[in-house]
């Protein structure tokens, strides 16, 4: 039975402790927030020991497993403080707010031979499995150019507009799809162009918000073998907007995109149970209808729990988390700079 503590109440920590719950061999034993009342009621309903302070809910025994879920600039004091004790850890994205706070967080997981695995779900979404093998058996033809657009309104989450807490909305979302791409190609990026800017300044929404981090971008990444991948976002529209979004993979052989004209207004990585991949090339339209997904970080928290009890060894720990969060600062960097940035491959 693993012994799980989620830091962080809120709706990812739900999701969290949702998940390691309805596992026949994990239990929830320790909940921390700085917020009372959503540290009791996740305590209540999963019958845990609450805690104020993620040290004093790190320390509770027994104790096997840590599910961080609180912003990203307070991803590695934890991570590291859990490996020191002797606890695994399930880290969301962003991995951290700058590369070295990444590099302590896998020193440490190393040092101690704990696990650290960082929550990108998105892999496990039935329409990405389905243009991952798209791509894998050779369907769209190779390079393949890969298009990612989404905007919002300005999050409800302010500390995700936060530079000093969570990054801003595109630290935040654009490690997603700088995964996904991983993903899709198996294969690391060799340059990234981008260029930013702050659309949520004087949102209502974000009157309290002192250090904006940036929400709208273009990025462009080139990987190895050719591969592109083309990242729009903008999270500072209005409250009340609408999204929008598309997400559309072609090939010399051809293109796929994802469709559910019953949510026009899906968000990147969200599910429904009416989402397709529509599969266009020489020998007409076909389209592809997914599986049901689930609402979460559930590939995550069982591909975790089986390396745990299965013993198998932490290779690469928080290598795929490390390899996002480094995308995401060359992007940033891009944006200040005007330049490109090119990787070390």
């Amino acid at each position: 039975m693993l012994n799980v503590a989620i830091i962080g109440c809120g709706d990812m920590g739900t999701k969290h402790a949702t998940a390691w719950s309805a596992r026949s061999d994990a239990t929830v034993v320790a909940v921390c927030d700085v917020d009372e009342g959503r540290r009791q009621r996740l305590a209540t309903h999963f019958h845990a020991h609450a805690f104020e302070d993620w040290r004093e809910a790190i320390a509770h025994t027994p104790l096997d497993v840590v599910s961080i879920c609180t912003p990203a600039g307070t991803h590695c004091a934890i991570a590291v403080s859990a490996a020191g004790l002797g606890r695994h850890v399930l880290c969301e994205k962003s991995m951290a707010l700058n590369l070295a706070d990444a590099e302590q967080m896998i020193a440490a997981a190393d040092a101690h031979n704990m696990h650290l695995q960082v929550s990108h779900q998105y892999r496990g979404l039935s329409r990405y499995k389905v243009i991952k093998q798209l791509i894998h058996e050779g369907s769209l033809g190779s390079p393949v150019f890969i298009r990612f657009m989404e905007t919002r309104e300005v999050r409800p989450k302010l500390a995700m507009h936060s530079l000093s807490q969570n990054g801003g909305p595109v630290h935040d979302m654009s490690g997603h799809l700088f995964d996904l791409a991983r993903f899709f190609t198996d294969s690391e990026a060799e340059s990234v162009t981008a260029s930013g800017a702050i659309f949520g300044r004087d949102k209502p929404r974000l009157s309290t918000v002192e250090d904006f981090g940036v929400d709208t971008a273009d990025i462009q990444v080139r990987f190895a073998g050719g591969h592109c991948l083309s990242i729009g976002i903008n999270w500072g529209l209005p409250e009340g907007t609408p999204s929008t979004s598309h997400e559309v993979v072609c090939g010399p052989l051809g293109v796929a995109h994802t469709h559910d004209s019953e949510n026009p207004d899906l968000n990147l990585g969200e599910i429904s149970p009416t989402t397709s991949v529509v599969v266009k090339d020489g020998q007409g339209t076909r389209v592809l209808q997914c599986e049901a997904d689930f609402d979460g970080p559930e590939v995550c928290v069982d591909q975790i729990a089986f390396d745990i009890i299965n013993g198998v060894s932490p290779t690469a720990n928080g290598e795929a988390g490390y390899a996002a969060l480094k995308l995401i600062m060359a992007s940033l960097e891009s944006i200040e700079s005007g330049q490109t940035v090119y990787l070390d491959l």
